[in-house]
Order: structure tokens, then C-alpha cells, then sequence
């Protein structure tokens, strides 16, 4: 049946000659892979930008089983974005939180408020300027609400380690290895009550940003990336740097 949904890009892949295999999540249907033929011919009508990562589609397409690979008959940007695709921070964070998205996502599952969460963060990061390179802060744990393993409670000068492994703020260090120490959960938490808007108001030096992102993604592994490793941040950290 030919249906049309909006989509977000995900990962490609390419198929025989001049072809991909484009893996999204829609609006309607969840995660979906779809072939678009000759993508890569020079005389496409598609134009291959708007297959990269975090790119905001809308796809027509013959739908087959679920979890099938659909035939696509037409692909648009729905919207254009302006500046993720020329913008070297930003076109390396969408790889980053594409390939974080993708890897946490279930197949079967359709959430209309989490695709709206994540389209209207794309186009918020497509547009701002000065908080840009502190956006994924924000987003990743923003995006945890959605996935159903937001942080529980907040940090205080009783609650102040943060058990990565259980969710939690508690007053003495886990007896395992997956927690923040008190000056991380304090950050933690900070960024935990803050929308993508306000995200350049947190003060924090070089060594922070990298020991929080560490922890929000071992955070992400430990619950909801079904024993996936999160790879790309490693390149989005050397750019920031």
C-alpha cells in the first residue's frame, strides 16, 4: 500500500550501483528502512543531502510486513534544514545523536510525542547559535523522558552521588562503578532541569563536558541501548575541543 509519512534520518546505507537504504523513524510507523533508487546517479531527482543524519523527511512509499525494507516512490525535506549540513559542529553532533537515537529506539515502537520531541529539537538546533555546542547535553537527557529512564529526584547535599546504574541520587558512593561523583551530579542535575533553550546558562570547564558526556552516555548504555556502544561522541568531543 503506498502511505506517506514524515521522517527523521537515521543512518544510510548504500545499496547495489547508485541506490540507499535510508533507516528512519517516522511519525506513524516507528523505526523503517527504505530504498531509494539512484540516489547517486548524477541525474537524481533526489538530492543527497537531505539523507544525512537528523535530516527531517517526508516519504511516500509502498509499505510492506513490518520491519520490512519499503520501496520509497518519493522522498522531500519536510523541512529543509539551513545550517546542520554546513556547519561542522553541527553536522557532527546529528551524527552523533543520530547513531544515539537509532541504537535506542525499539523497532516496533510508535510514539507520536517522542517524534515530535526529536523534530522539534532538530530544528531547534538547525537554528541556534550560541548554545549550539551544548546542545546534545540537554537533548540526551531530555530524551530520556521519552524513553522511560529520566533521572529520579535531585541533587542535594544529602543525595549528591548519582547511581548510573539505578537512576538515582543517593547519599553514599554505589558500591560499583557506574555513578557521578557529587560534582558531577550537581552538573547533572543542573542540565536535568533545563530546557534546550536555557542549556548556555551552565558554567562548565572542558574537563566537565567530558566527563558528563561519558556519564550521560554509559547512563544511555546501561539502560536503553539493548548492550550497543555509543562510538561516535569520541569525534564530536575532538571537534569541540
Amino acid at each position: 500500500m503506498l502511505q506517506k509519512t514524515r521522517a527523521v534520518v537515521l543512518k544510510t546505507i548504500d545499496y547495489a550501483e547508485a541506490s540507499l537504504i535510508v533507516k528512519t523513524y517516522t511519525a506513524e510507523f516507528g523505526l523503517q528502512s527504505f530504498l531509494v533508487n539512484g540516489v547517486r546517479k548524477n541525474k537524481s531527482k533526489h538530492t543527497p543531502g537531505i539523507f544525512q543524519p537528523l535530516s527531517l523527511i517526508e516519504v511516500v512509499a509502498f509499505f510492506k510486513k513490518p520491519g520490512g525494507l519499503h520501496r520509497a516512490s518519493e522522498v522531500n525535506a519536510a523541512p529543509a534544514l539551513k545550517n546542520i549540513p554546513y556547519d561542522i559542529i553541527k553536522t557532527t553532533m546529528a551524527f552523533f545523536l543520530s547513531e544515539v537515537i537509532y541504537k535506542s529506539i525499539k523497532e516496533e515502537e510508535i510514539n507520536p510525542e517522542l517524534f515530535s520531541f526529536i523534530d522539534n529539537s532538530i530544528q531547534i538546533l538547525d537554528i541556534i547559535d550560541e548554545s549550539a555546542s551544548r546542545f546534545h547535553y540537554c537533548f540526551l537527557i531530555q530524551l530520556t523522558r521519552y524513553l522511560g529512564f529520566y533521572p529520579h529526584g535531585k541533587y542535594d547535599e544529602q543525595s549528591c552521588w548519582f547511581d548510573l546504574q539505578e537512576g538515582v541520587y543517593q547519599e553514599s558512593r554505589p558500591n560499583h562503578p557506574y555513578f557521578l561523583e557529587p560534582a558531577l551530579s550537581k552538573l547533572f542535575s543542573e542540565l536535568s532541569s533545563l530546557s534546550i533553550e536555557e542549556i548556555k546558562e551552565v558554567s562548565m570547564t572542558a574537563l566537565q563536558r567530558k566527563q558528563i558526556l561519558q556519564g550521560i552516555i554509559t547512563y544511555y548504555e546501561l539502560h536503553h541501548t539493548h548492550g550497543g556502544k555509543i562510538k561516535s561522541h569520541e569525534v564530536l568531543m575532538e571537534i569541540l575541543s
